[in-house]
C-alpha cells in the first residue's frame, strides 16, 4: 500500500512539476512579448549614451552593424559606438535604447574619406532614451486578435456541441463528427458555387446562404443518423472500446469515399460580396465576416440551450442521459432520444462547416480533421458532456490560439510563431487537464457515468 502511494506520490510530483514548467515558460514568453520594443521610425538604432552630445556641428560616428526589417530576428548587440539600421515595426536589437530618425543621420564611410570598407553613420540629434519606440504589438492588433479569435472560437464551440451531447448520453467520443462536419460543407460547396456563377448569391445573398446552410445542415444531419443507425445502435452494449474503434474506422471511410466520389482536390467557396469588407474605428479594422461567423454561432448556441432546457425533446435527452433505463420506465423513447441528440449536434456542425468555409474560401476532404480534434479539446476544456462548457471551451479555445503564439513566443524571438497555434492549444489542454482534470466547467462523475 505504502508502495503504491510513494508511487502515485511521485507521478503526482512529475505532472505537477511538467505544468508548472510550461506555465514558467509562458510566463517568461508573455513578459517578454510585453518589454519587447519596436521602432516607430525608419532610422537607426543606438545607445542613447553614445549620442548624448550629437548635434550639427558635432555630429557622433556609428559603425553599423546590421539592418532590421519587420519581422526579422535580431540577431545583433548594440555595443558601444556601433547602430543597427532598422525600418518602422522591427523590433529593436538588444543593447539598443533609442531610435534615431532617417533625417538626423547621413552615411559616411568607416575612415571619412570614401575607403567604403566598412559602412558608418553620421548622427546629428541627441535623441533621448526611449524615443521613437512602442510596444511590438498595439491595442488594435491584440483587438483584431481577439475578434478572430472570437469568430474562430465559435465555430469550434458549434462542433463541439455535437461531441459533449453524444457524450452525455451515449458515454462514448464520437471521433467521426469531424467528418460530420466535413460532409455537409462539401456537398454545400457545389450548391454554393453553383448560386455563385448565376448570379443568385449577388442578387440575393440572404436567401443564398439560407439555402446554402441549409443543405449543409441537412446533409449532415443525414450523415449522423445513418452513422448512429448503422455504426453505433448495434455496438451500444459493448465495451467502451469497440464504439471508438468503429467511429475512427466510420471517420477514415467518410474521408475516403468522399475523396473518391468527388475528388480530392480543393473545393471553392465563393467570396460573398454581402460579407466582404470592414468597419474601421481608427486605426482598427473589423471584418464583416468575423464579426457575422461570430454573431450566427452565439445565436445557435443560444438556440441549442434554449432546445435542451425548455423543449420536451430536449428534457427527454436530459432524461436520457441521466438514466436510459429510469427513462424508458417513464415512456421515454430512447433510441429515439439517442437519434435527435445525433441529428442536433451534426446540424450545428453542418452549419459550423460553412461559416468555417466562408472565412477560410475552401474545403477539402480531409478539412474536419483538425477542426473536429479542436472542437474535442474545446468539449474537454470545458467539461465533456456540459453544453455550457462546450460553448464556454470552444470560446475560450479559440481566443487562445489566435492570441497565444503572438503573446507567449514572439518575445522569445521564435519565427513565425503564429504557425504554432496547434502546439499552444493542445498544451494549454495538458495543463488544464493536470490541475483540473474535470475540465473548466466539469464536475466529478458518479461511477456509473465514469
Amino acid at each position: 500500500m505504502r508502495q503504491r502511494l510513494a508511487r502515485a506520490t511521485i507521478v503526482d510530483l512529475v505532472v505537477w512539476g511538467i505544468g508548472l514548467a510550461i506555465l514558467a515558460v509562458a510566463i517568461w514568453g508573455v513578459i517578454a512579448t510585453v518589454t519587447t520594443r519596436a521602432a516607430t521610425v525608419d532610422g537607426y538604432a543606438a545607445r542613447q549614451a553614445d549620442i548624448a552630445r550629437a548635434s550639427r556641428e558635432e555630429p557622433v560616428r556609428l559603425a553599423v552593424v546590421g539592418a532590421l526589417r519587420l519581422g526579422d530576428i535580431p540577431d545583433v548587440r548594440v555595443e558601444e559606438g556601433m547602430a543597427v539600421r532598422i525600418a518602422t515595426g522591427a523590433r529593436l536589437p538588444k543593447g539598443a535604447n533609442t531610435v534615431v530618425p532617417l533625417e538626423d543621420t547621413d552615411k559616411a564611410s568607416a575612415s571619412g574619406q570614401g575607403s567604403g570598407s566598412s559602412e558608418e553613420v553620421l548622427v546629428y540629434k541627441a535623441v533621448p532614451r526611449g524615443e521613437n519606440m512602442g510596444a511590438i504589438y498595439g491595442k488594435e492588433d491584440w483587438i483584431s486578435f481577439l475578434i478572430f479569435g472570437l469568430a474562430q472560437g465559435g465555430v469550434y464551440a458549434l462542433i463541439a456541441l455535437g461531441y459533449t451531447m453524444v457524450y452525455g448520453v451515449l458515454f462514448m467520443i464520437n471521433f467521426t463528427h469531424g467528418e460530420v462536419f466535413m460532409s455537409g460543407t462539401y456537398i454545400a460547396s457545389y450548391v454554393a458555387n453553383a448560386f455563385d456563377r448565376s448570379g443568385f448569391m449577388d442578387e440575393q445573398p440572404i436567401i443564398a446562404l439560407l439555402i446554402v446552410f441549409a443543405v449543409a445542415m441537412t446533409v449532415s444531419t443525414c450523415v449522423a443518423v445513418v452513422l448512429e443507425r448503422v455504426a453505433y445502435r448495434p455496438l451500444r452494449k459493448a465495451p467502451r472500446l469497440v464504439p471508438l474503434i468503429t467511429a475512427i474506422g466510420a471517420s477514415f471511410f467518410l474521408q475516403y469515399a468522399f475523396a473518391r466520389l468527388f475528388g480530392s482536390g480543393m473545393k471553392r467557396y465563393p467570396d460573398v460580396k454581402a460579407l466582404s469588407g470592414s468597419w474601421r474605428i481608427g486605426e482598427l479594422r473589423i471584418l464583416h465576416i468575423h464579426v457575422i461567423v461570430f454573431v450566427a454561432a452565439v445565436l445557435m448556441m443560444i438556440g441549442l440551450y434554449w432546445f435542451v432546457q425548455r423543449t420536451k425533446t430536449g428534457k427527454a435527452i436530459r432524461a436520457v442521459a441521466e438514466d436510459k433505463e429510469v427513462a424508458a420506465l417513464m415512456g421515454i423513447d430512447v433510441d429515439r432520444a439517442i437519434v435527435t441528440t445525433f441529428a442536433v449536434g451534426a446540424a450545428l456542425a453542418g452549419a459550423a462547416g460553412v461559416l468555417f468555409a466562408l472565412y477560410n474560401k475552401q474545403c477539402t476532404h480531409t478539412m474536419g480533421f483538425m477542426p473536429g480534434i479542436k472542437a474535442f479539446t474545446a468539449a474537454v476544456l470545458g467539461g465533456i458532456g456540459n453544453i455550457p462548457g462546450a460553448m464556454f471551451g470552444g470560446l475560450f479555445l479559440g481566443i487562445f490560439e489566435t492570441v497565444g503564439p503572438t503573446l507567449f513566443f514572439d518575445g522569445l524571438g521564435v519565427p513565425s510563431p503564429s504557425q504554432l497555434k496547434d502546439v499552444i492549444a493542445f498544451t494549454m489542454l495538458v495543463v488544464i487537464l493536470i490541475f483540473r482534470p474535470t475540465g473548466i466547467m466539469g464536475e466529478v462523475l458518479t461511477e456509473k457515468k465514469a
